[in-house]
């Protein structure tokens, strides 16, 4: 099995796709009771008076900006789905998409810490800024399995003859 074969890849690809699930779901569902579940998450309403307040924006957008955010997080963990699929079919190219899933996400970090440094919201620079060492610390940690599996295949293939016991 090709998840099996690349275990830190497949923890990469599965958290950094709940994340950015469950962080847009938190925009369209923020501190409402879902039946089977109450979902405190951040009160991004709130938040976002505030930012619109000190902007001298009309509030009135303020939903439609909280779902343009959702959708660019939903899209985020798209990219992570792409890869995930790749990685569990065993195709090549999964550390590629991978890759292109983190750059995005950076992206879209970027984007936020945009907004967290127009409207001085420090803690929410902070908070950004580390989500982007993490995903830094992502993309090493993808590559550096990569490069060893690349490496552990290449041994495989190399036509080294073994000994009887398993000696060259």
């Amino acid at each position: 099995m090709a998840v099996l074969r690349q275990p830190i890849t497949a923890v990469v690809i599965t958290f950094w796709f709940f994340f950015w699930v469950l962080n847009a779901l938190d925009k369209f569902f923020a501190r409402q009771d879902l039946g089977f579940v109450r979902w405190w998450g951040n009160h991004r309403v709130e938040k976002f008076t505030m930012y619109f307040e000190k902007l001298m924006w009309s509030p009135e957008y303020i939903k439609a900006t909280l779902i343009f955010a959702g959708i660019v997080e939903f899209a985020a963990a798209g990219f992570f789905v792409v890869a995930g699929f790749r990685l569990v079919q065993g195709k090549p190219g999964v550390a590629y998409r991978t890759d292109l899933a983190i750059t995005a996400s950076i992206v879209v970090f970027l984007g936020f810490i945009i907004f967290d440094v127009i409207v001085g919201d420090r803690a929410e620079l902070l908070e950004h800024s580390t989500y982007i060492g993490v995903l830094l610390v992502s993309f090493l940690a993808v590559a550096a399995e990569s490069f060893f599996q690349h490496l552990r295949d290449l041994d495989s293939t190399s036509g080294l003859k073994k000994g009887p016991a398993g000696e060259s």
